[in-house]
């Protein structure tokens, strides 16, 4: 490994594995998901592909409704929600985000999205948000990599939370411009926030859910 020398205890970012972690999977479905035996409408499965890897979509591209599937247990409706979760879809409670609309997601979108009992009449309490931001930076910095496994030695990579141990990951001072929520051109499925975003959330209480790890910012 080599050597970096950070430049400041609140210059760092933080990596957001909230939306894939299992226990903030939700199976939450489209109305035509449940009318085809559990089986997702190809267009809808495409959306999910691309906003996993950090495309930004337009709202028509999102199901409208959502509703519990009958094959998972304890259904969705009878879970708490978190702050933010994945139903394939990354997804977000009102209250985070409420607080995201106060910062900068440059080439992003909240869309409004409603769930629903399994009656198909009675609404979730809350509002739920799908996100959808396609902002890019190029500041990973792999060649002071600590504590990771990759998937591929191609990028971009995939990181491997906690094989073999917590991971160290370290990136230019250009994480510090621009957007407040993105992802990095080098790394696949796992998006970032800044340290200001991150400090607002755990303000309000609302950190925990988005499952974040701290990332060092050195002096290029």
């Amino acid at each position: 490994m080599g050597e970096a020398k950070t430049i400041g205890t609140d210059d760092c970012i933080w990596l957001v594995y909230g939306h894939a972690d299992p226990r903030n999977g939700r199976a939450w479905r489209a109305i035509e998901t449940l009318d085809a035996g559990g089986k997702t409408p190809e267009h809808i499965l495409k959306s999910m592909r691309q906003t996993k890897v950090g495309w930004f979509l337009p709202q028509d591209c999102f199901p409208r409704d959502l509703y519990p599937h009958p094959g998972f247990y304890p259904t969705p409706h009878k879970r708490r929600v978190p702050q933010i979760f994945s139903n394939g879809f990354v997804m977000l409670s009102g209250e985070s985000a409420e607080v995201l609309r106060s910062f900068d997601i440059g080439e992003g979108a909240l869309y409004p999205v409603r769930l629903w009992h399994p009656d198909r009449t009675t609404p979730m309490p809350g509002e739920f948000f799908y996100l959808s931001q396609g902002n890019r930076k190029d500041a990973f910095l792999p060649e002071l990599f600590e504590g990771y496994k990759l998937i591929s030695s191609l990028k971009p990579w995939k990181i491997s939370l906690g094989q073999p141990e917590k991971p160290q990951l370290f990136f230019s001072t250009g994480a510090l411009a621009g957007p407040d929520i993105w992802w990095d051109k080098s790394i696949y499925g796992d998006f970032f926030i800044s340290n200001r975003l991150k400090k607002a959330l755990s303000k309000r209480a609302l950190a925990r859910d988005w499952r974040l790890m701290r990332c060092s910012v050195v002096a290029d």
